[in-house]
């Protein structure tokens, strides 16, 4: 077991010595033992072979010590402070990253909404195709048109509709205007009302 490893000791200590040790051993806790036990040696050896009273020997190295003891915490307080920064700057960066997961999160949530509105909107096929079938189903009714209609549907001109109407029996100019007609309607000329009705 090595020597920071054992147990503490207990020791009386002088009571002008108090507040040094109280410091000493705060310092050893904080990983500085080294430091202090190379300081102690040297205020020790100071004291030891010095000249003066030792009154004034023990003021001094109280005063020493106190001394290294206050460059030493604002040695320790003034690498805190530089490692704080850093530590500062990973929490403002990892904030940033948060944020824009967020703001990715809430774009794709609205894309989500967006398009499952989009797909409640759109009209069902299978209402559609149901419906296209039922109109399919009926009989598109064709009123009477003109001599004039009937040639624009039939694709030729006006005397073309009289010449076959008047140069052939009815049944013929039916079957013609048929064969015409792009619907596969056959028409025939009405007397009374000088108009052309369908034939289905």
């Amino acid at each position: 077991m090595s020597d920071e490893n054992k147990p503490s000791q207990m020791v009386r200590v002088p009571t002008p010595l108090i507040d040094p040790v109280r410091s000493l051993s705060r310092l050893h806790r904080q990983g500085l033992t080294n430091e202090v036990l190379s300081g102690l040696d040297d205020l020790i050896k100071t004291l030891e072979f010095g000249s003066g009273s030792p009154h004034d020997g023990a003021y001094q190295t109280i005063s020493e010590i106190c001394s290294r003891l206050d460059n030493l915490e604002s040695q320790l307080s003034g690498s805190s402070n530089s490692d704080e920064i850093p530590s500062t700057k990973r929490i403002y960066d990892l904030e940033q990253k948060i944020d824009a997961i967020n703001n990715r999160l809430t774009q794709f949530a609205e894309a989500i909404m967006q398009l499952q509105s989009n797909i409640n909107n759109q009209p069902r096929r299978g209402k559609s195709y149901n419906s296209n079938s039922y109109y399919q189903g009926q009989p598109v009714k064709f009123q009477p048109i003109t001599e004039e209609s009937l040639a624009s549907r039939l694709g030729v001109t006006p005397e073309t509709i009289r010449k076959e109407r008047e140069s052939q029996p009815a049944p013929l100019f039916f079957a013609w205007s048929k064969r015409k007609d792009t619907s596969g309607i056959g028409w025939e000329f009405n007397e009374k009302t000088g108009l052309y009705h369908p034939i289905t």
